[in-house]
C-alpha cells in the first residue's frame, strides 16, 4: 500500500501516524488529535475504499498538502514572466509597400508603454528587428513609437503585413552609442492575483442504540513495521464520515465560485447570512488550457503537453498526472498502441504465462507517455468520472459517461517545498464532529441518575462540519481534453 499509491510516479512521502491506532474509539482519537485525523481519513479513503481510490482528497489532503487560513476567504499570487509582448493597434505605413526603406521611420501604436529610445524590438518574424529612436507619446489609450530598421541598412524593411494591427513585438535588447545617458527600462510585473472562498459543507447522522454496538475498523499498514494496525470506530459513524468526505470530494472538483467581483454572494441561506461556495478544480484551470477532441490523438496529446510545459515556472520537473474515467484510459491506451504500432518493438510482455500451463494472458495497458524533452503523463483512473449518478450524460455511440473521457492534466510539482494543488482549510474547520446525546453516546449508555443527555432517544446524533476548498498555484500549468460530441 504504500509505495505507488496515487500512480507509478514517487511523489513524496505523507506523513504516518502509528501513534492514533492505540485508541478504542474514533471519537476518542478526534478529541485527542483533532488536526491530524482528518489527514487519517483522508488517507484512508484514497488507499483503502476502492470506489474512491485516487481521490483529490487524497492527493491533497491525504498526503499532507493542506494550507490553513484564518478566514473564510484566501489570496494567493501567480507567477508570469517578467516580460511579454505588446500589441500593435494600428500603424503609420499599413499603406506601403516596403516600411521602413531608406531608413524612413515608421510610427507604431502600442498597448503598453514598455519602451525607450534604444530599446530593440522584434516582430512576430523575429529576423525583422527595429530600434526606438524617439519619446514614445500617448495617444488616447495607446503610446505611439517612433522606429527605423534595426540593423540601419537603408535596403532594409519591415513586412507590412508584421505590423498590422493584431501582431505583437517585444523586447530583443538595447543598443546605445558612446557616451550616451540613456538607458533601457524595465518593466515590472507582479503577477496574477487569485482569490477564492471556502465552502461550508454539513452532514448529519444518527445513530439507534442497537446500532452502537457494531464497529468496522480502518486498516493501514505502517511502513515502519509492515504491520497492519487498526483505528476502530462506530459503524455508522465511519459510514457518516465517509459519505461526507465523498461529498466534499465532489464538490473540490466541481464547485461553482458564488461571489461577486466585491466578494458578495447573492445565495442567502435560510437564516438570512450569504452562502458562498468556492471554486472548484475544473473552474480554476485557464479557460485557455481546455482542448476539445472528437478522437483522441497523439499528436495532439503531445502539443497539449508542450503548450503546458512552458507555463511550468519555477520547478524542473515536467512530469504530469492524468486524472480520467475508464474510457478515457481506454482511449489513451489506445493512441499509445497505434503509435508503438509503428515502431520496431522487439520485446515486448504483453503475453504472460506458465510453460507448464495452457493458460495465457495476452494484454497490457499503457498509462504513461515519456515524451521528448523529459515531458511526462501518467494516468490514473479518477472513478468519480465514471459515477453515473452524477453524469448522466452519455456517448450516442459507447453510451458511456461522456465525462469519463475527460482527462484533467495537473502540474503536480512542488515550488517552494510546497505542492501546486493543496486542499484549503478553515484553522480547526477541516473537519468538525458534534455530538448531541441521547440515552447512547460515543462513550457507552446513560447509566445511572449521573448521566446527563440533550434527549430521551434511544440513541444520539452528530453533525460534521467541514470549511474547506481547493487552490492551483499555477492554474497555466493544468488543462484539460474534454471530449466533444457536438
Amino acid at each position: 500500500m504504500y509505495n505507488g499509491q496515487l500512480n507509478k510516479l514517487q511523489l513524496y512521502e505523507g506523513r504516518w501516524f502509528a501513534d492514533l491506532i492505540d485508541q478504542p474509539k474514533l471519537a476518542d482519537a478526534w478529541a485527542l488529535f483533532p488536526t491530524q485525523i482528518p489527514q487519517v481519513v483522508s488517507w484512508a479513503m484514497g488507499t483503502v475504499d476502492d470506489a474512491w481510490q485516487s481521490s483529490l482528497d487524497f492527493i491533497t489532503g491525504g498526503l499532507g498538502n493542506v494550507e490553513r487560513v484564518q478566514t473564510p476567504e484566501y489570496t494567493w499570487r501567480v507567477t508570469v514572466t517578467l516580460e511579454r509582448p505588446s500589441t500593435i493597434h494600428k500603424s503609420e505605413c499599413q499603406n506601403i509597400l516596403y516600411p521602413g526603406l531608406q531608413l524612413t521611420p515608421i510610427k507604431l501604436w502600442l498597448t503598453d508603454k514598455w519602451y525607450s529610445p534604444g530599446s530593440i524590438l522584434e516582430f512576430d518574424d523575429n529576423q525583422f528587428q527595429a530600434i526606438v529612436v524617439g519619446e514614445p507619446y500617448q495617444d488616447g489609450a495607446y503610446f505611439v513609437y517612433t522606429v527605423i530598421v534595426g540593423n540601419g541598412q537603408s535596403s532594409s524593411y519591415i513586412p507590412a503585413d508584421l505590423i498590422q494591427a493584431g501582431n505583437q513585438v517585444s523586447r530583443a535588447g538595447s543598443a546605445y552609442p558612446e557616451y550616451s545617458e540613456q538607458g533601457d527600462i524595465l518593466v515590472y510585473n507582479t503577477g496574477f492575483e487569485m482569490k477564492n472562498h471556502l465552502t461550508i459543507s454539513r452532514t448529519e447522522y444518527s445513530i439507534t442504540g442497537s446500532a452502537y454496538s457494531s464497529v468496522v475498523a480502518i486498516s493501514a499498514l505502517n511502513p515502519r513495521n509492515g504491520k497492519r494496525e487498526y483505528l476502530v470506530a462506530d459503524e455508522q459513524q465511519w459510514k457518516a464520515i465517509r459519505e461526507h468526505t465523498k461529498r466534499c470530494e465532489y464538490q473540490m472538483v466541481y464547485d461553482q465560485y458564488t461571489a461577486t467581483s466585491e466578494g458578495l454572494s447573492n445565495l442567502m441561506g435560510h437564516n438570512g447570512y450569504p452562502i458562498t461556495r468556492s471554486a472548484g478544480l475544473l473552474e480554476q484551470i485557464a479557460p485557455s488550457n481546455r482542448r476539445y477532441y472528437t478522437r483522441l490523438t497523439a499528436d495532439l496529446i503531445e502539443d497539449f503537453l508542450f503548450d503546458l510545459s512552458y507555463n511550468c515556472l519555477g520547478t524542473r520537473d515536467r512530469k504530469f498526472l492524468g486524472l480520467t474515467g475508464e474510457m478515457g484510459l481506454k482511449e489513451f491506451d489506445r493512441v499509445i498502441k497505434e503509435k508503438a504500432g509503428a515502431l520496431p518493438i522487439i520485446d515486448t510482455h504483453f503475453i504472460t504465462g506458465n510453460g507448464n500451463s495452457m493458460d495465457l494472458t495476452f494484454g497490457g495497458q499503457f498509462t504513461t507517455y515519456k515524451m521528448t524533452n523529459s515531458i511526462e503523463l501518467t494516468l490514473k483512473h479518477f472513478p468519480l468520472y465514471d459515477d453515473v449518478y452524477h453524469h448522466r450524460k452519455l456517448h450516442p455511440l459507447t453510451l458511456k459517461p461522456v465525462e469519463s473521457y475527460r482527462i484533467t492534466i495537473l502540474d503536480i510539482g512542488r515550488r517552494g517545498g510546497r505542492s501546486n494543488i493543496r486542499k484549503v482549510v478553515r484553522e480547526g474547520r477541516e473537519m468538525v464532529i458534534a455530538i448531541i446525546p441521547g440515552l447512547v453516546s460515543p462513550k457507552g449508555y446513560a447509566n445511572g441518575v449521573n448521566s446527563f443527555s440533550a434527549n430521551a432517544k434511544d440513541g444520539y446524533s452528530g453533525h460534521i462540519l467541514s470549511e474547506y476548498g481547493i487552490m492551483i498555484e499555477n492554474p497555466l500549468a493544468c488543462g484539460e481534453l474534454i471530449l466533444s460530441i457536438q
